[in-house]
Order: C-alpha cells, then sequence, then structure tokens
C-alpha cells in the first residue's frame, strides 16, 4: 500500500457548487517515507463560477494568475485522477471526508469520470487524518506534548495550530497553499505513527466499513470522536448502538443523554421529544472512517499509566451511567411496540426523502441522485476520449443529469468547438450560474460583478489594493464576456 497525501484550495467551501483553484498532492510508502516529488497544479476558473474576495483572502491566488498559469478543468481533473486511481492507493486528506474527498467526488463526476471508483478499485481506499487527531488527544494526550489551545479554550485541531505546536521550525511552511498543507498534513500523521503507531494502526483498519459495521453491530456500548461533540466532552462520547442500517448509514444514541424518556410508543413523542433526539442520536457513514472503539477494547489503546477513569473523566461520563443506559436500550422489549429510537430514525429519513426528492438540483450538481447506467458511463468515456470531436447534439439518454453535464464538458473545455447555438446555450448558462443565490449574498445583480459583500464594513477584507485591482480585472473580463448584446 502507498499513501497519496492531498488538500486543495478552492473559491469557495461547499463541493457541490464551488471550484477547486489548486491542487498539492505527495506519495508516500507504507513507512510513510516520501516516493518522489511533491505535486502542484493550478485549474483555470470558468465563466460558471463566481470568484469574490473571501475565498482570495484565505488562500491569495488571484484568478488571473490560475488562468493564465493553469490547467483546463479537464485535464486538470485527469492528472488528479491519476495519482489517486493508482492500484493500492490510500488517499488522505485532513478534513477530507467532508471536503477534500467530496471535491475529489464532485469534479470527476463534473469531467465525466467514475467519481467512486479511486476510493475501492485494486485495494484503493481513502482516509482522514482529522479524527485519528482528536482520538490521539482523548487516548493518547502526552505523546505529542502540550497540545495547542484554543483562544476561547479547549484543544485546537486546525492543521496550522497543530504544526505550529508540534512541527520543528525548519519544517513549517506557509499554510493556505495546497502543497505546503499536504506536506504538514504528512509530517503531522508521520509524527503521530511514530509515537503512537499502534493507535495510527488502529485508525487505519477503520477505512474498512465491514470493520466499521462490526463494531455498529455489537451488543456492546461503542467509543465515538467526531467534532460535532464538545470539546469540554474531548469530542469523544459513548455510544449505544441501533439495531438499524440504511444503506452505508449506521446510528447510535448519545449515552450522555439519558434514554429513559423516548422509550414509549413512538406515537406519544413530543415535538420536545423529536427536538431532543435529534441531538442525541448520532448518524454516520460506514464509508467514512469514522473513529469508533468497542467498550472493552479501550483499554489497550490508553496509555498503561491510565485506567478508565481517565477516559471516563474527559468525556464528562460515569460508567456507572453508560451501563445502565446501555443496557436500557440493547434490552427494550419490542414485543409490545416497536423501538420508538429506531421508529424516529426512520421518520427522521423518510422527511429527508421528502425535503429533498422533489427538488432536482443543477445538473452539475446531482452527483448524489443516482449512479449512471453502464451505457452512459460509456458514452462519457467517449467523450473524454474525442474531446472537441464529439457531437453533443447527438446524446440520447434516459437520465436528465447526461446531456447538460456533457454539452458543459464541451463548453467549458472546448468553447471554439461549440456552433452559434451551442455558444449562446453555454453563456446564458453562465449568466444564470454568476447571478445563482445572489439573495444569500446579500447583493443585487449589478453588484454581484463587483464584490462579494461578505463583510459590509470591510468587502475586500485583507486583500491590498494591487490585489483588489487584480480581483477587478478578473470580475470586468467576466461580465465582459458574459454582457447580453443590445
Amino acid at each position: 500500500m502507498q499513501f497519496f497525501w492531498y488538500d486543495y484550495e478552492t473559491w469557495g467551501k461547499y463541493p457541490l457548487s464551488d471550484r477547486i483553484v489548486q491542487f498539492g498532492g505527495i506519495r508516500t510508502g507504507e513507512q510513510l517515507e516520501m516516493i518522489g516529488e511533491p505535486i502542484e497544479y493550478l485549474c483555470q476558473p470558468g465563466l460558471d463560477f463566481f470568484i469574490g474576495p473571501g475565498a482570495v483572502n484565505i488562500h491569495g491566488i488571484m484568478p488571473m494568475k490560475a488562468y493564465k498559469e493553469g490547467l483546463p478543468e479537464n485535464e486538470f481533473a485527469a492528472r488528479i485522477h491519476q495519482e489517486l486511481i493508482q492500484d493500492g492507493t490510500c488517499s488522505v486528506a485532513y478534513n477530507g471526508m467532508s471536503f477534500d474527498h467530496e471535491f475529489t467526488r464532485v469534479l470527476f463526476y463534473r469531467n465525466l469520470r467514475d467519481p467512486y471508483e479511486w476510493e475501492y478499485k485494486n485495494g484503493n481506499s481513502r482516509w482522514d487524518t482529522l479524527e485519528l487527531m482528536r482520538a490521539t488527544y482523548l487516548l493518547r494526550p502526552d505523546a505529542l506534548g502540550d497540545w495547542p489551545q484554543k483562544e476561547t479554550g479547549g484543544p485546537s485541531f486546525q492543521l496550522e495550530a497543530l504544526t505550529r505546536q508540534f512541527l520543528d521550525e525548519d519544517q513549517l511552511i506557509n499554510q493556505h497553499d495546497a502543497v505546503s498543507d499536504t506536506i504538514q498534513m504528512w509530517l503531522i500523521a508521520k509524527l503521530v505513527r511514530e509515537k503512537v503507531e499502534d493507535l495510527w494502526n488502529y485508525g487505519l483498519t477503520l477505512r474498512n466499513k465491514n470493520v466499521v459495521n462490526s463494531i455498529m453491530s455489537s451488543q456492546e456500548p461503542v467509543l465515538y470522536t467526531v467534532g460535532k461533540i464538545p470539546t469540554y466532552r474531548s469530542c469523544s462520547t459513548a455510544l449505544s448502538p441501533l439495531k438499524f442500517q440504511e444503506y452505508n448509514s449506521l446510528y447510535g444514541f448519545d449515552l450522555f443523554v439519558d434514554p429513559a424518556p423516548f422509550l414509549k410508543p413512538f406515537d406519544q413523542w413530543s415535538q420536545s421529544d423529536k427536538t431532543s433526539a435529534r441531538k442525541a442520536i448520532f448518524s454516520f457513514n460506514s464509508g467514512k472512517a469514522p473513529f469508533l472503539v468497542l467498550w472493552p477494547d479501550i483499554q489497550r489503546l490508553l496509555p498503561n499509566k491510565w485506567s478508565m477513569n481517565h477516559l471516563l473523566t474527559k468525556i464528562k461520563l460515569s460508567e456507572q451511567d453508560i451501563l445502565a443506559r446501555h443496557e436500557l436500550i440493547q434490552n427494550f422489549d419490542d414485543t409490545k411496540y416497536p423501538n420508538p429510537l429506531i421508529e424516529f430514525v426512520k421518520f427522521q429519513s423518510s422527511q429527508s426523502k421528502a425535503k429533498y426528492s422533489s427538488k432536482r438540483s443543477d445538473p452539475d450538481e446531482a452527483i448524489y441522485d443516482n449512479f449512471f447506467s453502464h451505457d452512459d458511463m460509456y458514452m462519457m468515456s467517449q467523450v473524454i476520449e474525442q474531446g472537441p470531436n464529439f457531437d453533443w447534439r447527438s446524446v440520447k439518454s434516459t437520465d436528465y443529469r447526461v446531456e447538460p453535464l456533457i454539452f458543459r464538458y464541451i463548453a467549458r473545455n472546448y468553447p471554439d468547438s461549440l456552433d452559434e447555438q451551442g455558444k449562446e446555450r453555454w453563456l446564458n448558462y453562465c449568466r444564470e450560474r454568476q447571478l445563482l443565490r445572489t439573495h444569500k449574498r446579500w447583493v443585487n445583480p449589478d453588484q454581484v460583478f463587483s464584490y462579494e459583500l461578505r463583510d459590509s464594513a470591510k468587502p475586500w477584507g485583507n486583500l491590498n489594493e494591487a490585489d483588489v485591482k487584480d480581483l477587478l480585472k478578473w470580475q470586468d473580463r467576466v461580465r465582459e464576456r458574459l454582457r447580453q448584446p443590445n
């Protein structure tokens, strides 16, 4: 197995609607020794999404620079795909399950590639070391040294704070650059592996969803570590697994909460009961390497000098409460009426499906509507192969996403190949995308090309005069290209 560590800088924080500007990656062996040199790519920004000062303030990459030096998005996607799809590759990112890995899926989807096979094909997998760091703080807090603290108190898990605290000065590189963040993510992970190899090895096993499913199928309580839990509880709690699974979704009841008030027929639940249950029931995807430990297995992951009482103090629970509450849930007699906790989970699921099934999103953002058919995937592979020579007007599919995706792929990457009708269709789509959700930006259609009003008192954030001029130059270019003819 090899690890491929990677990071993105983006034009926004939403994987479905925002785009990537920079990719940085390094490949290492199983012992975390570097193989080859770091890789960096810039991606050319397009006309079909908005760029404002918010993201530029973070990473400092100007759109004109990315346009001049970057790759077209299809080539950008192809080069990243080439790295991640290599046999036996474990793709790793920090906060990757919520951010980088999601951006990867949508990037491949939008560029007509299978958005999932890089995660599992030919011995491949994906991982996220953010939860490993939270687990290190909980289970081996002294292994790395004094933990960095947030200004408001409590431990910090920001990569920048961890690198400043735990790496030597000569290892520090400027943050918010995809390559430097990748290197520092790798160095922090390497330090964890050196100091607490058993915890590192255990965390790696959780990439396998069968391992996760097995843990949640147990009759034992489960230790769960995740950022949703407050830092005063060390981002951790004890769960009682609920005997219900939907696709890859697993569910557990937070034993920090007394389950007794919920163990009555579901039709007797008040709105207050439902509100409280939403906070007490955790759901997570078995394929996203959640950090879980069976209760009897915790002791072997603790330092020799620690007893379970040390852990219980950190998560603000007593073993008596954990065992008593867990027994209430696991021994629930469902011969009288169905388990109300499971009935609530089913209710929540049906509510969610009803909410989203009626909304057909933009095909560029509809990755999770369904899987593509074999025929559609074959046609999209032909588009990739033929490029501008593929006739997008010949596309026929029963999947409403396929024709727009193929047309936009051609238009985005080979605009000169379009006829006049195609060019006008593309420009109309770009105009719509540029003005999308303007009410959420608190700007009107005229202002949307001028600035992103994230802070009304200081709309340009920390950008200097030259940066503002550069950004305006890009926005003027977009406005000119998309201007409606008189």
